[in-house]
């Protein structure tokens, strides 16, 4: 069995609660109407942990505010367990289902106001073990990605042939990962395996199963941030389009959890150690500036790391690993006397201020 996948709807029971100002009725209808509240607060909490900074921003709270207002459009009364009216309250316990999809597509579009991650997805495939030209779960979790408004680096060919080449050839080391970052500037790699094996035949048509295993790595950190396993199957009248459909079919079971693993990342739930972001500088008015800038940044709250890996005319290129999300750093490195002219999920570039 494969592992099963996020639902597109997730029902939880909760309750609410109203004050009976007027008539049992509205208070009935109140009441219900903050049991969807609560639901709506309960998923979005799932995503950003309670240790997030995020949590305590005013951005947070207005966001927040927002789609409790819209609350009905992302979530419904399925099921009225109980009801009772005492000492003026109307309380319900209901089951309410929350659309996770439209939920999922607002906070993303939160946070990417904070960072948009570039992602690179590579997941080398084989049918009857021999690799595919044109992979099939790849293309298909580049799609979903696409549709769920992330930013998926496109690559040519050769370059995708080289690098499923190095990836077969096992884990990318902390250079190659650095490496791969830097000449794509991209935030993270999807990756995995994939592969496919006829199985036998079925009213005549050729019954292939396939099995994906997937992980979503930050780039900068090594950090896995999603890892799993699915099986699927397909069936077609040649071996190579029934291989490929069961390779696009286990795709799918997979991209459900997806973006809720990516709005995790972008907004810190579960970073056990902080990420190293890339800062590029300008107009560095001379090297004994450059590290005393850097060695401030070292003592400044929430820094653990901060490294010049490059100094020349053009300017300088530091890592700074950080715990807190980009904008965070952003404002940290203007509170020192630089300007930020640029942010992505893990690059930042400022310049000094003349």
């Amino acid at each position: 069995m494969g592992a099963v996948s996020t639902p597109a709807e997730q029902s939880i029971q909760v309750r609410g609660q109203a004050l009976i100002t007027s008539t049992p009725a509205a208070a009935r209808q109140a009441a219900l109407n903050d049991a969807i509240r609560t639901a709506i607060e309960q998923v979005l909490g799932a995503y950003i942990s309670s240790s997030s900074t995020m949590r305590s921003t005013d951005e947070f709270e207005q966001l927040q505010q927002r789609l409790i207002k819209r609350a009905d459009g992302f979530g419904r009364i399925t099921q009225v367990i109980s009801e009772n009216q005492d000492n003026g309250t109307y309380t319900v316990n209901v089951r309410v289902t929350v659309a996770r999809p439209s939920l999922e597509q607002e906070l993303k579009a939160f946070l990417t106001q904070k960072g948009d991650p570039r992602i690179i997805v590579l997941i080398p495939e084989s049918i009857l073990r021999r690799p595919t030209p044109d992979p099939a779960a790849e293309t298909e979790i580049q799609r979903a990605l696409i549709a769920a408004g992330y930013r998926v680096v496109d690559l040519k060919q050769s370059e995708l042939n080289t690098l499923r080449d190095v990836l077969r050839s096992g884990d990318l080391d902390p250079q190659a990962r650095s490496e791969l970052a830097t000449r794509f500037k991209a935030d993270l790699l999807v990756t995995g395996e994939a592969f496919a094996e006829e199985y036998g035949a079925v009213l005549s048509q050729r019954a292939y199963t396939a099995r994906l295993e997937l992980k979503i790595v930050d780039l900068a950190t090594g950090q896995i941030i999603f890892s799993d396993a699915f099986t699927g199957t397909g069936a077609a009248s040649t071996d190579s389009v029934a291989g490929k459909t069961a390779l696009q079919n286990v795709a799918k079971l997979a991209t459900p959890g997806l973006p809720g693993a990516l709005l995790g990342w972008l907004s810190g739930n579960g970073k056990a150690a902080g990420r190293t972001f890339t800062v590029r500088i300008t107009n560095v008015p001379s090297f004994k500036a450059l590290n005393d800038t850097l060695a401030t940044l070292r003592g400044s709250a929430g820094v653990n790391a901060a490294l010049n890996r490059q100094f020349d005319t053009a300017g300088a290129l530091a890592e700074v690993e950080y715990n807190g999300a980009p904008e965070e750093l952003a404002q940290l490195l203007e509170d020192l006397g630089l300007q930020v002219t640029g942010l992505s999920a893990g690059e930042l570039t400022v310049t000094y201020r003349q």
